[in-house]
């Protein structure tokens, strides 16, 4: 038993790697039942056990007569990142990998949740390459767009522009899904991934 527990220990993956399989999983907001006094983002063991739990009820869900097969997700959104904090004017795009991109899920939501711990938990694995940038006051959101209704409130608005969440932020069409993380959320996952190693 203590071989195993030593093997499992050594193949835990990354609270980043646990919030892109609950996306794929399609989970429901993951801290929906989170308890904390503060909101913080669950634990990478309370991750482990959530993913656990939906997947069996997925695994069953799926056997059940009329359950979809070979299920596709074909909407398309755009998400973008930014972050303010006290000396801020504003909100910016900060430094780093995941700020912005193009994913496909079901729901604006789904994508706003899993791209805001993504690049949470990249900032805390590269913190020594953000550490003058990273300060213990700034707030983090992730807006996200469904491609084809923004692109169809664009049209008329700057058309040669580039189909991309920063056009969409940069015409003030509306985002369909925000999610914020503020300074105590943010050092908490930070501090989690630091402690995790």
């Amino acid at each position: 038993m203590t071989n195993d527990l030593i093997d499992v220990r050594t193949r835990l993956v990354s609270p980043s790697r646990l919030h892109q399989v609950a996306a794929l999983l399609n989970m429901p907001y993951l801290d929906e039942t989170t308890t904390h006094e503060d909101d913080a983002p669950p634990t990478q063991q309370a991750l482990y056990t959530r993913i656990a739990d939906w997947t069996q009820l997925s695994a069953q869900t799926a056997g059940l007569p009329g359950a979809s097969d070979g299920h596709q997700i074909t909407e398309r959104f755009a998400y973008l990142i930014e972050y303010t904090d006290q000396h801020a004017k504003g909100w910016h795009q900060p430094p780093g990998e995941y700020t912005d991109g193009v994913v496909q899920a079901e729901t604006a939501e789904t994508v706003a949740q899993s791209v805001l711990p993504r690049y949470i938990t990249h900032l805390a694995e590269h913190r020594d390459e953000y550490h003058l940038w990273l300060t213990a006051t700034f707030t983090l959101r992730a807006s996200v767009w469904h491609i084809d209704d923004a692109e169809r409130e664009r049209r008329g608005r700057r058309a040669g522009w580039a189909s991309a969440a920063s056009t969409y932020n940069q015409v003030g069409i509306p985002p369909h899904a925000i999610e914020v993380r503020t300074p105590s959320q943010i050092r908490h996952v930070i501090d989690d991934v630091i402690e995790g190693w």
